[in-house]
């Protein structure tokens, strides 16, 4: 990505006590990462920390990379009942301070974005910066038709070796779960979060993603105190799994920005690239 980028690190394997959960996760560690903030990856939907992958080995050539799987989904077991999305915040929370992150770069895809958004209205002490990729649910798409009519044209973007994956991940996560979820996804208001919070933000929106449309986009990032919009051209909504590279490109060059050089990019609205 840039001439700072090297080998990407083996990626391990943790599991650690976070409240009432195990919860587990894959790190790239990188060793010479001073002053650099670790990059902590949410995924989405019913899916596990696996389609983060392809982002992830891009990202840790420069900076140490963490992704867990959230209770009930990949390899983190969960209750019975699926947990709506202010749990699921409270068990990202208890896992990185289970992990000792704080301060920290949250990249969010989709559904992530939202658990993300409450995580960090909570606990604004655990991010320096956000990435928002392709966050959800657009208000004005907030009924079932709706949002399945966008989730079927959203599947014919999606590669095979993305289909496998999600396959797996949702017989993993199981038919109710995955059903629960939705609904828990559907009840929960992003907008009214967003407003709330302060950390530097960066909104990443596919021009092939029939999930999240640029006004939306634009919405979430106009919405933030310090937040800006790019569009990536030709990527769709996983953006982090089919264009891993492209998506790299431009989160690292958010996260290489000092802080100084933040803070100014929203008065006058989002920014589009």
């Amino acid at each position: 990505m840039s001439q700072r980028a090297t080998a990407t690190p083996t990626p391990r394997w943790h599991e650690v006590r976070a409240g009432r959960w195990r919860v587990a996760s894959r790190v790239w560690q990188r060793f010479d990462t001073t002053g650099r903030r670790p990059v902590v990856l949410v995924h989405g939907l019913v899916v596990s920390s696996a389609y983060h992958v392809p982002l992830a080995e891009h990202l840790a050539r420069e900076w140490t990379v963490h992704a867990p799987d959230l209770p009930g989904f990949g390899r983190t077991e969960g209750p019975a009942e699926a947990l709506d999305t202010r749990d699921l915040a409270r068990a990202l929370i208890a896992w990185m301070d289970a992990r000792g992150l704080a301060d920290a770069a949250v990249v969010a895809n989709s559904y992530g974005c939202q658990v993300a958004a409450e995580a960090l209205m909570a606990r604004p002490d655990l991010a320096g910066r956000l990435v928002l990729l392709g966050p959800t649910i657009d208000p004005r798409a907030r009924r079932y038709d709706e949002q399945l009519r966008r989730w079927r044209r959203e599947m014919k973007t999606q590669s095979g070796s993305l289909q496998r994956l999600l396959f797996r991940d949702y017989l993993r996560a199981g038919l109710g779960r995955a059903v629960a979820t939705f609904r828990h996804a559907m009840n929960d208001a992003i907008e009214d979060k967003l407003p709330h919070l302060e950390v530097p933000t960066l909104v990443i929106r596919g021009s092939r993603d029939p999930i999240v449309d640029d006004r939306w986009a634009e919405e979430v990032a106009g919405l933030l105190p310090d937040g800006e919009r790019v569009r990536l051209p030709g990527a769709t909504h996983a953006i982090n799994h089919e264009m891993p590279l492209q998506t790299a490109r431009v989160v690292a060059a958010f996260l290489r920005r000092p802080d100084a050089d933040l803070g100014t990019a929203h008065g006058a609205g989002a920014r589009a690239a």
